[in-house]
């Protein structure tokens, strides 16, 4: 087993996983520990390990150390399983999928738990396995500072969107499904989910599941800042579908023409360009959950 670690700013839980890392070691276990330093450190330490052919690598972190370790691991020939250890702000795709916050019991499913295929989003040339969004929500969650992570949890990340809203303006672009032009024109926000939550909870593409070969997608078409802010409570419970300003649907391609360079993030991770080509790769790795109850 490897672990890449983002380091946690709370120092109890990073001795916490110290001891049950001890404790996987003299039950016969052979545990591998990195630390990150950088940005794009997790990416390689997950591509090493897959070479060394780890069964399984962990990632130790937030969605931002998630999706490093993905794309580490998409780029290897030989993949091993995907564990989750959620020690990041937000913990989206971790918590989605019902994998607990204690080391003890997050690192028991990555030995104890089941194995499912999951499908992993492309955009560009990026990895993502939960969602990736643009427009006011990419905006929002990239003007989070690391310090109110730090300080507030998931809560920074609704601060900052209520901030950015007082001078949020939309944006215009083309947006075409299976080479099918569904929109064009003004838009608040869109989401391409292979999964269905980010920014701290909110169910963007509330029907995504990441193992059925689809990607799922919603656009808010040009709205006022007045009906954006009513539209908001849905969009954080997943209850928007049916909003005249929303399309939904799923797709196995999704591509956005920008009439100007527009900020993305895949997995929270920021991207920049005025065209981004979504597509799926089907099963590309097998990830460790929680066992069923019953």
């Amino acid at each position: 087993m490897a672990l890449v670690i983002k380091p946690p700013a709370d120092e109890a839980r990073l001795d916490e996983l110290r001891h049950e890392v001890a404790s996987l070691r003299r039950r016969g276990h052979q545990v591998r520990a990195r630390l990150t330093f950088e940005r794009g450190d997790a990416r390689r330490f997950a591509r090493g390990a897959a070479r060394a052919r780890y069964d399984v690598v962990v990632a130790v972190g937030g969605d931002g150390t998630i999706n490093e370790v993905v794309n580490g691991l998409v780029a290897a020939p030989w993949r091993p399983r995907l564990g989750i250890l959620p020690f990041g702000t937000a913990n989206d795709f971790a918590t989605g999928l019902g994998i607990p916050p204690s080391p003890a019991a997050a690192l028991d499913v990555t030995v104890r738990g089941r194995v499912v295929a999951a499908d992993v989003g492309v955009v560009n040339e990026r990895c993502f396995i939960n969602v990736s969004t643009g427009g006011f929500g990419a905006a929002a969650a990239e003007r989070v500072p690391a310090g109110w992570k730090r300080l507030l949890g998931r809560f920074a990340y609704l601060i900052t969107g209520a901030h950015s809203l007082m001078h949020w303006e939309p944006g215009h672009a083309r947006f075409l499904a299976e080479g099918r032009l569904i929109h064009d024109g003004p838009f608040a926000f869109f989401a391409v989910g292979n999964a269905w939550r980010t920014g701290g909870g909110t169910r963007v593409t509330p029907r995504a599941e990441f193992g059925d070969g689809r990607l799922d997608v919603t656009v808010v078409r040009g709205v006022s800042r007045l009906d954006f802010l009513a539209l908001l409570p849905d969009l954080r419970a997943g209850t928007h579908l049916e909003s005249p300003h929303v399309l939904y649907l799923r797709t196995e391609r999704f591509e956005v023409l920008a009439a100007t360079p527009l900020g993305v993030n895949a997995d929270g991770e920021p991207l920049s360009g005025a065209r981004y080509t979504y597509r799926l790769l089907p099963r590309a790795l097998r990830l460790m959950v929680p066992r069923e109850e019953g």
